[in-house]
């Protein structure tokens, strides 16, 4: 189960409510917040901000931005900006870094004189999934399972037009309240939703001001294996303006691996050389390096070329930068068994 958009005691939302809240049978509460979900979804793609925190009063941890004008969303969770007709300039490292040290990562900065990490940016992407068009990761990602205006936070994929039902489920035992105050009306719920590791009570306030979900917190409490789950969010829709990233401080997703697979090749090549160890025969051991490197080149910009080395194979590349050749090899010792070093 994924927490959705929206979290806190709904005294929070209350204080100074001038009228007292009211119960509100299920089937017509249910009815009202799924017609306004739909509704605030459709808004939310006129514009929107949503920050995440761990607490009513707790600072922001998450915050996104969605800029129709422009066309572009920004995550501070990766961080990254997604520009509609061009792709994703990605902060993070999220996707490309995972295999890297810090000090790698700003060697590779380094290389294409940056002090830090620059932006990257890989065109035709947008999030973490590739070939998708900006308006399929609007709906897919950003809205999936409309996190932030949809009370059900286990219904992947998303159902606008449904969002509250699981209210009515028996196991929910849910209760509705509400409170008007002019143009805005503050909805209070208490539930139950069923996870893998036990159930969790979902306490949640919402306020709605001329028919659209505005803002809310959420708090999800539960305890799973002997550890105690509280977790809270909030968020506030308005419309914001999303800045791209500066074009002196991006670089290609192409020229970014480039400079990445040179700043780890020692590593790199280290590991693939280890992964052939033990192999007790020559032809063996020639067929394995050929797969491995073919299998390891997939993606890189700096390629690990493999050749034969006395009574075993050579694995090496030329850092494009340094212009030091990397060389590695593995050979069969005389107890018939391979083992690698590094030759200067």
């Amino acid at each position: 189960m994924r927490a959705v958009g929206v979290l806190a005691a709904a005294a929070c939302l209350m204080a100074g409510a001038p009228a007292a809240a009211e119960p509100v049978p299920l089937d017509s509460a249910v009815g009202q917040l799924n017609a306004i979900c739909v509704a605030s979804r459709a808004a939310f793609l006129e514009g929107g901000t949503v920050r995440l925190r761990n607490g009513p009063a707790k600072p922001v941890v998450q915050t996104q931005r969605y800029d129709p004008v422009r066309g572009r969303v920004s995550d501070t969770g990766w961080p990254s900006v997604m520009q509609r007709g061009l792709g994703t300039f990605d902060r993070s490292g999220f996707v490309l870094d995972a295999r890297l040290r810090q000090s790698q990562i700003e060697q590779a900065a380094r290389y294409l004189g940056h002090a830090r990490r620059p932006w990257v940016l890989t065109k035709g992407q947008f999030g973490v999934i590739p070939s998708r068009s900006f308006r399929q990761y609007l709906r897919t990602d950003l809205l999936a399972p409309d996190r932030f205006i949809d009370l059900d936070s286990s219904t992947v994929p998303a159902q606008p037009q449904r969002c509250a039902s699981h209210l009515l489920e028996p196991a929910a035992l849910a209760t509705v309240d509400k409170v008007m105050d002019g143009n805005t009306t503050t909805w209070i719920l208490d539930y139950m939703l069923d996870d893998v590791g036990g159930r969790v009570r979902v306490r949640s306030s919402v306020q709605v001001r001329d028919g659209l979900l505005r803002e809310g917190f959420t708090q999800l409490r539960s305890k799973r294996l002997g550890v105690d789950v509280n977790n809270y969010a909030k968020w506030v829709y308005q419309r914001p303006k999303v800045a791209r990233p500066a074009a002196s401080r991006v670089v290609g997703q192409r020229r970014w691996i480039r400079a990445t697979d040179a700043a780890a090749l020692v590593t790199d090549i280290r590991y693939l050389a280890g992964s052939l160890e033990g192999r007790h025969t020559l032809s063996g051991l020639q067929t394995a390096a050929r797969r491995a490197v073919q299998a390891a080149n997939r993606g890189h910009e700096v390629k690990i070329a493999v050749s034969r080395w006395r009574s075993g194979v050579l694995l090496s590349a030329r850092n494009p930068y340094t212009r030091e050749v990397v060389r590695f090899a593995v050979v069969l010792e005389p107890t018939r068994t391979a083992v690698s070093r590094r030759i200067r």
